[in-house]
């Protein structure tokens, strides 16, 4: 007896399926056993409220360990699953969005302005891809950003247009400086 062509792609595609779901499974469950034995294996010692953002309850926390002077923020999810926090760009502070799908630092040209970075005409060299098109940007190089007690040096950024973004976002140029980016439920983790 034969199994039609359909039928046989049907399970072939669905064997697929089920192959990639336990892999995904197999590395969530390896990487979560790792990430609770780091965290059985640290010791709080102090906790401060860092900063505080605006109204929607979103916290970053600063924690010192004392297993090697580890640094951490604890970030809330704002009530849309978004992490926002105040961070201090050179020393003045400015809301951003958490991104680790963004590559750069993307700093909100009017933001950028506020901070006194302001790009003329001829410094959008770059051309970036976001969710509404394609737009240019000003690449710079930021001296330091600091959110709670994790403080990194010699961020690559780049500037937006004046209008082009809602918000600046906290990506990749920054997070990877960073040991380790978690996410635990609703909470970003952010160490040093």
């Amino acid at each position: 007896m034969s199994v039609p062509s359909g039928v046989a792609a049907v399970f072939r595609e669905l064997a697929v399926w089920v192959l990639i779901a336990g892999a995904t499974g197999a590395a969530f469950y390896k990487f979560s056993t790792a990430a609770d034995v780091f965290m059985a294996n640290s010791r709080v010692e102090d906790v401060r409220i860092a900063d505080q953002s605006a109204d929607d309850g979103t916290v970053a926390i600063a924690v010192e360990t004392d297993d090697g002077g580890l640094r951490e923020a604890h970030l809330r999810a704002a009530e849309n699953g978004h992490f926002f926090a105040e961070v201090y760009v050179n020393g003045r502070a400015i809301e951003v969005l958490v991104d680790t799908g963004a590559t750069h630092v993307a700093l909100r040209y009017e933001d950028a302005v506020r901070l006194g970075i302001e790009p003329k005409d001829s410094d959008y060299t770059l051309t970036a891809r976001t969710a509404n098109g394609t737009t240019r940007a000003a690449p710079v190089v930021i001296d330091e950003i600091r959110i709670g007690d994790i403080t990194v040096h010699d961020v690559e950024a780049t500037i937006g247009e004046p209008g082009t973004k809602f918000i600046t976002l906290l990506g990749m140029t920054f997070l990877s400086k960073l040991s380790r980016v978690d996410i635990r439920g609703r909470e970003l983790v952010l160490v040093q």
